[in-house]
């Protein structure tokens, strides 16, 4: 490998480190180290006992994980939510815990209630998640004044809330700048593996599958979004100065992501049809060239900066685009018409890109935009009535049966702790099954090899710390860097994140307690029997993906055919406004990168081998076709000026007929044995 490209690699690795330390989590884990650990240090220097401060620093350091990224409402429902879940779940436990059985019936119930918190959302899952956490570590505690137990907890996650609430009245918008900055450069990461279609040494299937797992992110990032801006009545009413500005961004980000999903069409004819007119290598470039103008969105101080830089990238894009329209006009058949569907959305793109940058400059109006009154549309409503929540309840829902398995699981667990009454660490077996345990196995699966793979090397850099560290000062910050590695990578990279939180606790408990042999001992053992329960626990009461995907299926062919039916509408009336072409458009695609997700998780499953995957994939690559058209029209719609135009939407739309025909029956006889 030469000089050269060893420094772009290096460069390359540096400015991912630096994008990485510079994201929302980086803040948030120095947040989360300092609340865990100075406050309770602070009141055991003001006299308090050390069991008082062990106390408030555990219900500091477990509320930190129920707080993902969200805006004040978000928080303070948190924190409604929190507070009074650990302190009941903490007092219950340590009310019980002196009487096993009682204990085991606790847990099991517990194991039950507390992961259907996710019926209300991700927000709440985290806290139930985490209170089966909590009453892991209180067991561990052996407390003997639950009242005094409990009203620490309490205490530690209401100083966590406080300063978790002050940051965000301060700075409200933190989480929508840093959303908006990873939903571009995802964008730009997505656009990449794009324009490996275009390249006939790469197969297919490779190429299929990379944007298959990338999407379902692209559309989390896109959910995650519309949900921290439309719901922030400040800006979509636009009372606020810079509201045009957010808006515009938004705007511009959701439709870049329609683009590029637009991007996809058959890509083995178009590798056969544009194989020998040197278009292909054109396009590669000029899509890389759109990447890097698109990634520069997600770090707005730095774009000024390259200024120059992409100025001269605008221009290259602008020569390719006229050498392709060249090629384009030598063609005929198929591939003059998939070279012009490729020129027309590389200038969608284009157009969308000015759009962006014209708001990073000025605070212009929004000329097609959505009523103040229809943003809510756009984002998953909560459940709403209790009625909501009765529906959820039954054996067929898959966090239904997942509840269920978690009751038998920490009862289990519990059991197994009895068992072993004469080890001071049972509570491990707990803490393993409610960290790994997950519906899916192979979310399961991967959590158990992450977490055995990060326990095993977590004990092994602890051990080297305390062998060649003896000054109690460095090692103490040596357990503090731990608990700030688990905070910086636990949203990331999970194992990277049991590696620092293993030597964290290596190094504080043979501190506090002494007998590293015991520890590590029992760190060993009872996390590989919470991982074998974990298991064990999926083949007792599975989750299957099937029924989800064979559902899900169905609601990709409903949704592309409405979005067909919006089109259609949208032709006989311009006037129209772009709200339901737009609201269809998102339904559309969430429907299909959820799809997706289901294939990737469907193909870890033990049940994978039995399964028809020849006519799924066909339905997926025909699902991408069908939607991309649709994009495309809705692209040529906007831009209709003459009866040519329209009567070359009508036969375009004319030619898609048969292809929904297609999809809907698929979607009615699709299958999953072989």
């Amino acid at each position: 490998m030469s000089t050269l490209s060893l420094k772009k690699r290096f460069h390359r690795i540096y400015i991912k480190i630096i994008r990485f330390m510079g994201g929302e989590h980086s803040g948030d884990a120095l947040r989360n180290v300092s609340i865990s650990i100075l406050p309770s240090l602070a009141i055991y220097l003001l006299g308090a006992h050390a069991s008082t401060a062990i106390g408030i620093g555990v219900g500091s350091l477990l509320t930190t994980l129920t707080d993902p990224p969200g805006n004040r409402k978000d928080k303070l429902s948190s924190a409604l939510v929190c507070i009074p879940t650990f302190f009941i779940a903490a007092l219950l436990t340590a009310l019980v815990f002196p009487y096993h059985w009682p204990l085991v019936i606790l847990l099991g119930a517990a194991g039950f209630i507390c992961t259907l918190y996710g019926i209300f959302g991700p927000r709440y899952a985290a806290i139930g998640n985490m209170t089966l956490i909590l009453m892991s570590f209180v067991i561990g505690m052996a407390p003997q004044h639950p009242f005094a137990v409990s009203s620490q907890i309490a205490g530690g996650s209401i100083i966590y809330y406080i300063f978790s609430l002050l940051q965000a009245y301060i700075r409200p918008y933190r989480s929508l700048r840093h959303a908006m900055a990873n939903g571009f450069h995802g964008l730009s990461q997505f656009l990449l593996i794009r324009s490996q279609s275009y390249d006939p040494d790469i197969p297919l299937d490779i190429t299929y599958s990379r944007v298959g797992k990338i999407h379902g992110q692209i559309s989390e990032q896109q959910e995650q979004i519309r949900s921290l801006l439309f719901r922030e009545k400040k800006i979509i009413s636009q009372q606020w100065h810079k509201s045009n500005y957010w808006l515009s961004q938004v705007y511009g980000l959701i439709d870049l992501h329609e683009l590029i999903i637009a991007l996809d069409h058959d890509y083995d004819a178009i590798r056969k049809n544009l194989a020998d007119t040197g278009s292909l290598p054109l396009i590669r470039h000029t899509i890389k060239l759109l990447a890097l103008e698109i990634d520069s969105f997600s770090q707005p101080n730095k774009r000024f900066r390259y200024a120059h830089q992409l100025y001269h990238n605008n221009i290259k894009i602008n020569a390719i685009l006229l050498d392709l329209k060249k090629i384009q006009e030598q063609q005929t058949g198929p591939a003059k018409n998939i070279l012009s569907s490729i020129i027309v959305n590389i200038e969608a793109i284009i157009e969308v890109l000015n759009r962006i940058q014209v708001a990073f400059y000025q605070n212009q109006e929004i000329q097609d935009k959505i009523d103040t009154n229809e943003y809510q549309q756009f984002i998953n409503r909560p459940l709403r009535n209790l009625a909501d929540i009765k529906n959820r309840l039954h054996l067929n829902n898959p966090l239904f049966r997942f509840a269920l398995r978690m009751a038998i699981l920490f009862g289990t667990g519990a059991l197994i702790g009895i068992l072993f009454l004469d080890f001071k660490y049972t509570y491990w077996i707990l803490l393993t099954i409610a960290i790994v345990a997950r519906p899916a196995f192979s979310m399961t699966k991967t959590r158990n090899i992450e977490r055995i793979v990060g326990t095993f090397s977590g004990i092994i850099v602890g051990i080297l710390c305390l062998i060649s560290i003896h000054f109690l000062p460095v090692l103490l910050l040596m357990a503090a860097i731990g608990l700030f590695g688990f905070f910086l990578f636990n949203r990331s990279n999970y194992m990277v994140s049991v590696i620092f939180i293993t030597w964290g606790i290596v190094i504080a408990l043979n501190l506090f307690e002494g007998n590293i042999n015991l520890i590590l001992g029992s760190r060993i053992l009872f996390t590989l029997i919470g991982a074998l329960l974990a298991i064990v626990g999926y083949f007792l009461i599975p989750v299957r993906q099937s029924t989800g995907m064979v559902q899900l299926a169905k609601e990709v062919s409903l949704y592309n055919h409405h979005y067909f039916q919006i089109i259609n509408n949208r032709l006989l009336d311009e006037r129209q406004s772009s709200f339901d072409i737009r609201l269809a458009r998102k339904k559309a695609q969430t429907a299909m990168a959820l799809f997706s997700d289901s294939i990737n998780q469907m193909k870890k499953e033990p049940e994978q081998k039995w399964i028809d995957w020849s006519h799924i994939h066909y339905f997926q690559t025909l699902s991408y076709r069908i939607n991309s058209h649709l994009v495309g029209l809705s692209i040529s719609l906007s831009k209709k000026t003459n009866r040519d135009t329209a009567h070359e939407i009508h036969s375009r739309i004319d030619a898609l007929k048969p292809l929904l025909t297609d999809l809907n029956q698929i979607a009615e006889s699709i299958h999953l044995k072989k």
